[in-house]
C-alpha cells in the first residue's frame, strides 16, 4: 500500500521512496534540513538513510 503497509509481517515493512511530487521525494533529516531525492535512488541507500542506528555509512546521494 501507499502507507508501506506489510499484510504478512506485522513489524517490518520495506518502504519505498515514493511522493506525490513527480520524479522523487522530500525528506526531512534529524538535523533540520530537507533535500529532494530522486526516485531511482538505489535501494541500499534508501534504506540506510531510513534506519535506526544501524551504523551505515552513507555518502552522497
Amino acid at each position: 500500500s501507499r502507507e508501506g503497509r506489510s499484510t504478512s509481517l506485522p513489524t517490518y515493512a520495506v518502504v519505498t521512496s515514493r511522493s506525490y511530487h513527480s520524479g522523487g521525494v522530500n525528506i526531512l533529516k534529524m538535523d533540520g534540513s530537507v533535500h529532494f531525492l530522486a526516485s531511482s535512488i538505489d535501494r541500499t541507500v534508501w534504506h540506510s538513510l531510513g534506519s535506526r542506528a544501524g551504523g551505515e555509512v552513507v555518502g552522497d546521494h
